[in-house]
Formats: structure tokens, sequence, C-alpha cells
């Protein structure tokens, strides 16, 4: 699969719609104004078959705010395949007051079915969904680098499961599923696009409002821990670590549940391939710019996929490891276009075109 990715605030999201597009960010200077592109790439995918992406991103500084103010951002992503397979969404980031403020802001619909594996089971189970599906967050600075706000999602779905991911036996029809939370967060980087230094925390809360017409009803708790290492004097050369985890209580739809696969959760995984409620996984990885323009990474990781927290030993592991180049196609903002090959358990592999790093 040629996974497609922009990466920042919303990273810590393991939900199999929102992973599929991030948020993108940016510490600028006063003397830059706007970038913009559109990036098309194949994507070769065994589980979800051939097809093509297509992701139009345009960064940009609202009208009279200071110019130590993060850019806003404006994407979109458009993906279809040979199987039936699409996906088409818009994202909208907005800063304002020296990022005192941060609205970002999620609209798509979706039409996915694919290949599952159980655990490490052999064999494989078709699982399909489709729907209309939106999230909101909002944060303000409360100190320093801590931020805090409200989250919402807002999804209007219908899910054909497997009997073990659908015990009560939830009719097979469109539902609606609304989720609110909380978000914490401490952001001490010193760049959001490349950081060289400091600290990126995140931690969230999220409960489902119970919706007679279904039996879904969960808790979940995901905690992302990212810190990023200057290691020579020339500052070509950093070591970026992360740590993510979800917890994921009562019985979650299959949009909520964690699956490995995203770059910014575990790479070396097809998103979907393995599922469950509740995801801890270690990423480690070397990034070199060695010119001006290109760049190159190395990266190994480890995961545990399991249901609740109390059954994590009955999970299975995932381990990852990989290579990449970069090439810096907006300069001004550090933006490096990403071309990442990793493999996981299994004989698993996956192929990752990306706009900015990892996480």
């Amino acid at each position: 699969m040629l996974a497609i990715s922009l990466t920042a605030q919303s990273q810590d999201s393991t939900n199999v719609f929102v992973k599929t597009l991030h948020s993108i960010d940016s510490l600028v200077t006063e003397s830059l104004s706007s970038e913009g592109g559109i990036i098309p790439a194949p994507m070769f995918n065994p589980t979800m078959g051939t097809g093509i992406a297509v992701l139009p991103v345009y960064v940009y500084r609202l009208k009279g705010v200071h110019p130590e103010t993060n850019p806003s951002t404006s994407q979109g992503i458009l993906f279809f395949n040979l199987a039936g397979n699409f996906l088409v969404g818009a994202k909208q980031t907005l800063y304002f007051n020296r990022n005192k403020y941060w609205l970002d802001v999620y609209a798509g619909y979706s039409s996915m079915n694919f290949k599952h594996f159980y655990n490490n089971g052999e064999d494989q189970e078709e699982v399909q969904f489709d729907g209309f599906i939106s999230s909101m967050s909002f944060a303000f600075k409360v100190k320093n680098n801590f931020f805090i706000g409200p989250m919402m999602s807002n999804n209007y779905l219908r899910e054909e499961l497997p009997d073990r991911y659908n015990p009560l036996r939830v009719s097979e029809e469109y539902y609606w599923y609304h989720v609110p939370g909380v978000k914490l967060a401490f952001d001490s980087r010193d760049n959001l696009f490349y950081p060289e230094s400091g600290w990126f925390n995140t931690l969230t809360y999220e409960t489902m409002i119970h919706n007679p017409a279904n039996n879904f009803n969960f808790d979940k708790v995901t905690f992302g821990l990212a810190n990023y290492q200057g290691i020579s004097q020339k500052r070509d050369m950093l070591i970026a670590s992360r740590l993510f985890s979800q917890l994921g209580m009562g019985l979650l739809p299959l949009h909520e549940m964690a699956s490995p696969g995203a770059s910014p959760v575990l790479r070396g995984y097809i998103t979907g391939n393995y599922l469950n409620s509740s995801m801890v996984t270690v990423q480690t990885e070397l990034r070199w710019m060695y010119s001006e323009k290109w760049g190159c990474v190395g990266f190994m990781g480890y995961g545990w996929l399991f249901d609740e927290p109390r059954t994590a030993r009955d999970g299975i592991t995932l381990p990852s490891i990989g290579a990449g180049i970069r090439y810096r196609i907006f300069p001004e903002f550090k933006i490096n276009l990403g071309f990442d090959v990793a493999v996981g358990r299994d004989g698993s592999a996956n192929v990752y075109l990306k706009m900015s790093e990892s996480f």
C-alpha cells in the first residue's frame, strides 16, 4: 500500500477514518505568506486494492494575525480504487493570537471494505463500512506550553462486522455516533513541521453518548509522548522518539478501534489488517538531512494490540522496522516530502508517501 498522511496536531488518532488525513502545521517567519500544492500518488494495497489518492494542500497566514502565529491550513483528500473503495474529505485548521487559540475541523464521506486478520490468525475476514464522518476540536493556551480544549466527533455510519465484533447482533444499518471529549497538550517543539528539539505530549479522553438504537457504549483514553533531540553540531542529524497508546473500555464500533498502519502510530502494517480496542506503540527514528534538499531516515518500533487493559497479556506483538528518503519540497517552512518503506510481523509491509514527518 502507498499510504498518504499529513502529520501534526491530530496525529494521536487511531480512528481508521480520521488518521487517513492528518492536520499540517508550521512555525514560520514574518516574511512568509503561503505555500500550496497538489500531491497525487498511486496506491498499491493488497487488502483494499489498487487505486490513486490526490491531496491538495494550502498553507497560509490569516490576515491581521501576529507574525508569531502559526499559519492556517486547508487540505483535502480524494481516494478511489478499482475495488470500489473511496474516501473524500476536507480539513481546516485555524490559529489565532500567537497560537493561544486554534480550531480544527474535519468532514468527509467514506466507503471501504478490506480483509482483516483476527489477532495472529492466518484466516482473513471481510469488514465493510461506509458513511459520513466529522470531527471538531478547539484548544486554548492555559500557561506557557500547556493547552486544553473540548473535542467532538459526529459520525453517521453503517458497519458490516464479523460476529465477534458484533456480539450483541447490532443490525447493519446507519447509526449516529456522538463522541465528546477533552484534550490536554504540552508543546515545546521549536518547529511543527521539522522539530529539532522539544516535546509534544497529549492526553485525550472520549466517551460515547449512548444511542438507544444500538448497543455500542465505550470510553477511550489516548496518550502520546514525543521527544526531539539533535545529535550533531551542524544540526543536520537528530533522534525523534514517540510513545503512543490507546486504551478502549466497553464495546467499541469498528471505526473507533485501534489499528497499526498509519505512520504516526506504527509503520509496516496495512490499516485494518489488525484491529482491537487498545494498543501501545513505541517508535524511534534517526533523521539526517545530509544536504540542503535531501535527507534520509531509519526507524524501528514495537507495539502491543489487545482488548481492554486488563487483557493486555492476551494481545499480539507488533514489530516494525524501515527506512526512507526525504526531499525538502518547501524549504521556507521546513516541509519534507517523504518516501518510507517499512515491514512488520508475518511479512506485513507498507510503503508511505507523505508530506511532513511521521511524528
